[in-house]
């Protein structure tokens, strides 16, 4: 491993702006070209040339087993008065790296990056995938873009690379993403009695929807669905009884539930609460929960690369947050594992940043991971 390739290249892509929204990827896709291309890894660009979602092979144009992923997009950076350090700086302090995207997920990227090229100098005969993708932050749809264009058909398994420091996740839960809508009519402030307040209605249809839990599958590691409301807007003016109000709601769901049965279970309680009239339930977006197996051959591996680098032996868990293995997995058949450098508690927060030792501890358990998939097929 040459650390200062590592950090050079962290540096570089923590100072391109790649905030989503708007989506900047094209930039950090020129950063990332380039270092591979000055170590002699070519590159498949998928989608387009503003927000491209980049494959990269140890054996040009070949695939084999294993495809490692993370996302070149980050959040935006909020306040900047907020953060302590420049957020496209890169400043260490106490083998601590600043910076946003730090470890969601430019310093993930890095040591992907690293790996592969370590990889292929190695001259193995299994090829090795890197897929770094756009649009990850704001729905997967550069993962979308990925499984459609069949560049990944037969890869079996991926190790997803966001921030779980070390840890080793099977799974993540699913998102259900919708607009609760309610249509009143307006009056006076003063005469409300003459109108239809359709922010009482609307907070109302919230409270039945969330009065009792869903029907779902029990799983231990993907624990329980969760609701948020995150967004409510209604009304004119003070002294308008509102005739509209819409709020967005952000559903986090589990094995057995799905945007469409969600939607029917909604509606039964609104029509049983006789709110049917005044509301309706809109879809805005999607995924599937997805979960690997804990006895898969993926999970076994990357488990024990983590023990054999820490020292300690990682528990298994699942994520709360949504990945691209929610478009890998059930799209292409692909079993992930999620396993990275970095906290998830500094993901999206000011002052966001990744420990050096453990983004080159990754690098090794990633590397080894590699030459445990290249021995298993020609040894």
């Amino acid at each position: 491993m040459q650390e200062s390739r590592v950090l050079s290249l962290l540096k570089d892509l923590v100072a391109t702006n790649s905030e989503n929204p708007p989506g900047r990827e094209d930039s950090v896709a020129k950063v990332l070209r380039d270092h591979m291309e000055a170590n002699g890894i070519a590159c498949i660009s998928v989608g387009s040339s503003k927000r491209p979602n980049l494959i990269f092979s140890s054996h040009e144009g070949q695939r084999g087993t294993l495809v490692m992923h993370g996302h070149m997009d980050t959040v935006p950076i909020g306040k900047l008065t907020d953060w302590s350090y420049d957020p496209f700086g890169s400043e260490i302090i106490d083998g601590h790296l600043y910076g946003r995207g730090a470890c969601d997920m430019k310093g993930p990227v890095a040591a992907l990056v690293e790996t592969l090229i370590l990889y292929a100098e190695e001259k193995h005969r299994e090829p090795l995938l890197i897929l770094a993708t756009s649009d990850e932050e704001s729905g997967c749809s550069g993962a979308e873009e990925v499984a459609r264009s069949g560049k990944l058909a037969g890869v079996k398994y991926g190790v997803c690379a966001e921030p779980t420091d070390l840890q080793v996740l099977v799974g993540e839960k699913g998102m259900f993403w919708f607009k609760v809508i309610a249509t009143g009519k307006s009056a006076h402030g003063s005469r409300p009695l003459e109108g239809i307040n359709a922010i009482e209605a609307c907070m109302e249809a919230i409270k039945t929807i969330a009065s009792a839990p869903f029907p779902h599958d029990e799983d231990v590691l993907l624990g329980e669905p969760t609701l948020n409301v995150g967004m409510i807007q209604g009304g004119i003016k003070i002294n308008v009884v509102p005739a509209t109000c819409e709020a967005q709601l952000d559903m986090r769901t589990v094995k057995g539930q799905s945007p469409e049965s969600l939607t029917t279970q909604m509606n039964d309680r609104l029509e049983s609460a006789g709110l049917s009239d005044k509301i309706r339930i809109e879809y805005i977006h999607g995924k599937p929960s997805v979960s690997t197996p804990q006895e898969s051959e993926i999970v076994q591996i990357v488990v024990e690369e983590v023990q054999r680098v820490t020292g300690i032996r990682p528990a298994l868990s699942s994520a709360t947050y949504g990945t691209d293995c929610s478009v890998l997995q059930p799209k292409l058949g692909i079993i992930n594992v999620i396993c990275g450098p970095g906290s998830i508690e500094q993901a999206h927060q000011p002052n966001e940043f990744i420990r050096l030792n453990q983004l080159h501890q990754s690098i090794e358990v990633y590397l080894e991971i590699a030459r445990r998939f290249d021995r298993k097929r020609f040894s």
